[in-house]
Parts: structure tokens; sequence; C-alpha cells
């Protein structure tokens, strides 16, 4: 009977899937109950394309919508059924908790997750608070390591509190299907066009430049004047006597800037050293309009880029469930760590460590996987050298069978990354259909990079992280060790590759997908391989580190990996963990 009802789950979830709907466990459940659930379902998706503003997801309020009167009745029983199931088990859970208060955001709420401890030998923890960068803001963390994690057959139980909680999230951005051009000149125009327009309403949006005015009625000025504008940085360098000569632009012409290495105003000096071509400025100082027919030249005395604000408050959840960030697994190298991610797996599935990992490990309601799921074929010279399974098919065959044995109740995002089999300039769309499709049936959510992300509230912004190169080559200050740095500057120019025309390529387009026009709570990226953890102005940052030891193509880089690390962030604190899932004996 069991088999019968997993099988039927299964074909539902396909057809609903194949029809682009989504379906909370709850909704699936009334589904479910039903008498003939594969007879009625051709119908229920059917009544569905008739419901005005239906967005795709599938809740018991859009079940409450449906017109036909016979399947109505239908529905309602089983819905009213349900939820007669949860008031009896919220009554319990009530009970339970005036018998024993809440002592942490990790207690557990129901009863089913009392923790049974029948074994003498408990899996230890290590806890420590990891200071993140010296002249940065820090993230409360603990790091999580599992010591030891000796058989899996243990009889400490706990029950997910996140299994009690449906699905809540939202796709706020994402590219993929939206991404059309034709490589002209009009194209490149057109993008560079929409970016300065969006650039220029978020620098607008600061108190102070308010009285910015445009290049060209600063060149019509024919005498000496304190003035301000916004442009972009059209060419930068340094003098022979040290101070920085600029060139800005707007869509009313372009003006020369001049920087003083003595400035009374040390910040802007600071600015300066960190800028690069492409990203939008607001000066102010004094015109000089210069001699007759020759551009005039600002002599600056305050710059500064669009940054977000200082006190910015973000978004938390109201229920005390978590997010789980992982990045460049790798499947298919030599190099994927696979026993690390089995670990990850069975954590997630409450088999390993002690009663508080465990715990931790049940409050996960959602993963991000931030690209390079796979290893992928010629992605990098004589890459066929380094890979165990050299068929793309077989990779996410692969990935498939290892994804599937996350439970259910813990929804899935995955974005392309370089590795993946699309194209290489950003933005990327998702990984198409004919690749992942065992992914989709496991109701993994494919996306295009960068992508926004809303779960519970919290908004994430998930971007692959390639143009975290370009940054630390042109900003000397920048180490590709500590990524969090790099993850500040996108934050401070409000774009994620700002430099046109570097390594990192950019396909023209209509729109500019790679403006930070919204503020995330949450800001993740992956790409190098090595963790890093911060905060800035309240957002919070993750870079994920891995599940791939160290290749010949890394070490050129200079890079050293960090694999087994694994992100977690409580959505109700945004309180930040690392799960170090090396043993270490």
């Amino acid at each position: 009977m069991e088999k019968d009802l997993t099988e039927q789950k299964r074909i539902i979830i396909n057809a609903l899937v194949n029809s682009g709907i989504n379906i909370t466990p709850q909704s699936l459940k009334s589904i479910l109950d039903l008498k003939n659930p594969q007879k009625d379902l051709s119908n229920l998706i059917k009544e569905l394309s008739f419901i005005p503003n239906f967005n795709s997801h599938l809740t018991e309020s859009i079940l409450k919508k449906i017109s036909n009167e016979e399947l109505q009745k239908a529905l309602k029983r089983t819905i009213e059924k349900s939820r007669d199931l949860q008031i009896e088990k919220k009554s319990t859970v009530d009970d339970i908790k005036l018998k024993k208060p809440r002592s942490s955001n990790l207690e557990i709420k129901t009863q089913e997750s009392k923790v049974q401890m029948e074994i003498s030998t408990e899996f230890p923890t290590k806890l420590e608070d990891i200071k993140v960068n010296s002249t940065e803001s820090f993230i409360t963390k603990e790091k999580l390591k599992i010591q030891q994690f000796g058989s899996t057959k243990s009889n400490i139980k706990v029950s997910p509190i996140a299994k009690d909680y449906e699905f809540d999230y939202a796709i706020l951005k994402d590219p993929t299907g939206k991404l059309y051009t034709n490589g002209e000149y009009s194209d490149f125009y057109q993008l560079t066009l929409d970016k300065f327009k969006k650039l220029h309403t978020l620098m607008r949006k600061r108190p102070e430049v308010q009285s910015a005015v445009s290049i060209k009625n600063i060149l019509r000025l024919s005498r000496d004047v304190e003035i301000s504008t916004i442009g972009l940085v059209k060419n930068i360098r340094q003098t022979k006597n040290g101070n920085y000569f600029l060139e800005l632009e707007d869509l009313t012409g372009w003006i020369n800037v001049l920087v003083r290495k003595d400035s009374e105003d040390q910040e802007s000096i600071n600015t300066v050293k960190k800028i690069v071509f492409d990203q939008m400025l607001y000066v102010k100082g004094m015109y000089n309009s210069g001699e007759k027919f020759k551009n005039g030249i600002i002599f600056a005395d305050y710059i500064s880029r669009i940054d977000i604000p200082t006190d910015y408050q973000p978004n938390k959840s109201t229920f005390p469930i978590s997010l789980a960030l992982i990045s460049d697994t790798h499947i298919g190298s030599k190099e994927f760590e696979e026993p690390l991610f089995k670990r990850f797996l069975n954590f997630l599935n409450g088999k390993v460590g002690n009663k508080k990992l465990r715990e931790i490990a049940g409050r996960i309601k959602y993963i991000i996987i931030n690209g390079d799921l796979v290893d992928g074929i010629g992605v990098y010279p004589n890459q066929q050298n380094d890979l165990i399974i050299s068929d793309i098919y077989k990779q996410f065959k692969k990935a498939s069978e290892l994804l599937a044995e996350i439970p259910d109740y813990i929804k899935i995002f995955y974005i392309s990354g370089n590795h993946e089999p699309v194209r290489n300039a950003l933005p990327r769309p998702a990984v198409p259909k004919k690749y992942c499709g065992a992914l989709i049936d496991l109701n993994v959510t494919c996306l295009g990079n960068p992508s926004l992300l809303k779960t519970h509230n919290v908004n994430t912004l998930i971007y692959h992280g390639e143009s975290i190169h370009d940054m630390n080559l042109l900003i000397h200050d920048l180490d590709i060790n500590k990524p969090i740095d790099a993850m500040k500057e996108f934050l401070i120019c409000r774009h994620l590759a700002p430099i046109f025309g570097e390594k990192t390529q950019i396909a023209p387009a209509e729109k500019d997908f790679l403006v930070i026009d919204k503020i995330p709570d949450i800001f993740h990226t992956g790409h190098i391989h090595i963790n890093g953890s911060g905060k800035y102005n309240n957002v919070t940052l993750i870079n994920s580190g891995c599940f791939q030891a160290q290749t010949d193509f890394m070490k050129s880089f200079g890079i050293d990996p960090t694999p087994g690390i694994v992100p977690i962030i409580e959505l109700d604190t945004l309180k930040a963990f690392e799960l170090d899932l090396k043993s270490n004996n």
C-alpha cells in the first residue's frame, strides 16, 4: 500500500511539474486523499488555467477556487480532514509548550521531536566564535565540527521541525527566458543604457546628490563654480605626481575629473583607489571651465559610490527554519569529495551528530546550490584528464541520485554556474530540462545566474561569482582568499560585474540583470571554492566553499579550496553557522 502511494505521489508530481505547476506539501496531501487522485488530476490542471492570477504555485487557497462543483466538494472534504489533524497536532504542541518553556531558538516544538537518549556515546561538537575580518563587522557564527561520525544507526531521534512548515517562496528575479539578443551594436548600447538608468536612479536616492546636474550643463559654464554630477567611469589613471585623473560620462557628454593625492577628504582617496571602469560615481568639487574650445575639469573634493544604506534593516522569517548554502560540488570530477557530500546527506537526514546537530539539521527547509553542481565537459584545457564521469548526462544522473536522498520537506534551488551546459556569458539561463530532467522530477527549481529568491520573507541574492576574479585583479587591496571583500565591493557598486570587457563575459540584452536594484538580506556567491562569511551594512554575506579537492587548474590560480564546509543561516535570526563535515581525528 505504501509503495502504491509513493508511486502515485511521483506520478502526480511529474504531471504537475510538466504543466509548470509547483505544489505545497499540504495541497499534495489533499489531492492524494481524493478517491481517485490520478483521474481527477487532469480535470484539476484544466480548472487551474481558468483561475485569475494563478502564478503556478498550487496552495490550499487556490484549490478552494476550483469551479468544478464535484471536484470542489471532494477537495473540501480532504482539506477539512487535513486541517482537523493539524488542529489536533497543534493542541498537543501547545500542551508541551506549557509544560516546558522554550529556552532557545533551537528548542524542539513538537512531541515527536523529544530526544530519546538510549545510547551512552554522543557525537561531540566544538563551538567557537569566529572573527570574520578585522576591518569588517562581525557575523555571529558557531563553527560546528562533526569530529566523529561513527555509525549512522543511532537511537538519537529528533523530529525535524522544518517538516511542520509549508514551503513559502517566490522567484523575484531570474533571467531565464528573457535573454534575447542579436549581438549587434544596438544591443550593447541598449544594455549600457539600461545599466546607466538603473544605477542613476539608485544614486539619486542618496540625499546628498539632489543638486547634481548633467555634464552637458556643466560644460556650458564659462566661469569657475562649485558643482556636482553623476556619471559612469570612462577612464581612470594615476598621474606622475600621484594624483588621480578620471573621465566621467553620462547620457549628455563626458568631463575630466582630478582628485589630488593630498585631498583633505582622505575617504575620497580611498574610494578612488578602488574605482574600476564602468561603475557609477557621484563627484562634487570646483569646476574650472578651462580655455576656449577645450573641456573644463572638475577638481574633486568629494567622491562616492552608490552603496547601500548603513541603517538597512533586513527582513526575517517569523518561523524557526533555516537555509543551507552550498556550491561547486563538481560531480563527475575525480576530485569530487563524495564521502563528504554523503556526510552532508546523512546530516540532513538526522543520521549523524549529537542532539544539537540533529536539531540544526531538522530546521533546514531550503537548500541553495549556487552553480557548478556538475563538473561539465570541455570547460577548461585538458579537463578530460580530471574527469571520472566524462558524459554530461551521466554527471546529471549521478547528481540526481545523490540529491534524491535529501528529505522531501526540503526545497532545493539550483542556479547555473560556469561548468553547467549553458552559455558562458552573463547573465546565464537555467540549465535546460534535457540535461536536468531528473532533478526537475525531484522538484528541484532550476534558476538562471544571477537570481533573487524570497524564502519565508527573506530575500537572497544568488550569484555564482565569476567576476570576483576581475575585481581581485583590478583592485590591489583584494585577496582571492578573502571573497567577502570582493562581495562588499559589488554591493557598494550595486552591480555584480561592474567592469565591462574584462575576463568576465557579459552578453548584451535589453535589460541589465546584473544591477543590484533590490538590497538583499543575504548575498550568496561561490565559484572560487573558498568559504567566507561576514556582514556589510546588515546584509549577510556568504561565499560557499566546495565539495571538490584541489585540481591542477585550481592550483594555477593560486586557489587552496575549503571543501566540506556548509554555511547554514537561521531565517528567523539571520544567525550564520558553518558546518564542518571533515572528520577531525
